[in-house]
């Protein structure tokens, strides 16, 4: 999926419970960079990606740690969740 609308965990999780295999959040990419060039972020624009990259990831596993789930094929296109 490349969209610009999702750019929080659950916008994501919902993504790829309902069968996507990846997500590019360009907007959310945007806005990283928007803040790092008005000197809002003190950290590199490479950083920032990562440190963004890993709190998603971090937050995809919580929420399949919560329904019980520990393996992402099991979480992938099963619908489980209501949009």
């Amino acid at each position: 999926v490349d969209s610009g609308e999702p750019f929080e965990v659950h916008h994501l999780c919902l993504l790829f419970t309902f069968g996507a295999d990846a997500c590019c959040p360009y907007n959310a990419y945007e806005a990283i960079i928007k803040l790092h060039r008005d000197g809002k972020v003190a950290l590199g624009e490479e950083k920032a990606f990562q440190n963004y990259k890993k709190a998603m990831g971090a937050g995809i596993l919580k929420v399949m740690a919560k329904m019980g789930i520990s393996a992402f094929q099991s979480y992938k296109g099963a619908q489980i969740a209501e949009p």
